[in-house]
């Protein structure tokens, strides 16, 4: 699990907002259903405290750690298919992005890809709320 020494600054990243602070995960972190290794990239408002949101964060991690029923049945809408779990276990993952605004709220985005497609499933708070093709293979 995600832990606030887990999250290691990262001066003049590719957030360019004054607003922000950028971090980084060197540690493995599981991702829809897969052990992954320094994808993570984590931007935090300014008006928060690590400290502060940590609980949220370690929350949000937990869900994208396992969203296989809600990523299978988004993806299978967008997609106008019906997919299995054989689909979920192949999946590549990235990059994620997590950030957490000055309102409290948590996005994230998650760059993936299947057999077919290379997409982005985004998510606000703990709920998918879109998914994007960003090319096809």
């Amino acid at each position: 699990m995600i832990s606030v020494e887990d999250l290691v600054d990262v001066e003049d990243a590719n957030i360019s907002e004054d607003d922000w602070e950028l971090y980084k995960v060197f540690k493995p972190m599981q991702v829809f259903g897969k052990k992954l290794e320094s994808l993570f990239d984590i931007g935090i408002h300014k008006s928060w405290k690590v400290e502060d949101i940590i609980n949220n964060l370690k929350e949000h991690v937990t869900v994208l750690s396992d969203s296989k029923e809600q990523l299978k049945k988004a993806y299978g809408d967008f997609m106008f298919i019906d997919v299995d779990d054989n689909w979920y276990e192949n999946l590549e993952i990235y990059k994620i992005l997590i950030k957490i605004n000055e309102d409290g709220s948590i996005e994230s985005k998650v760059d993936c890809g299947d057999d077919e497609n290379i997409f982005s499933v985004y998510f606000n708070n703990n709920e998918i709320i879109n998914i994007m093709e960003s090319r096809i293979r």
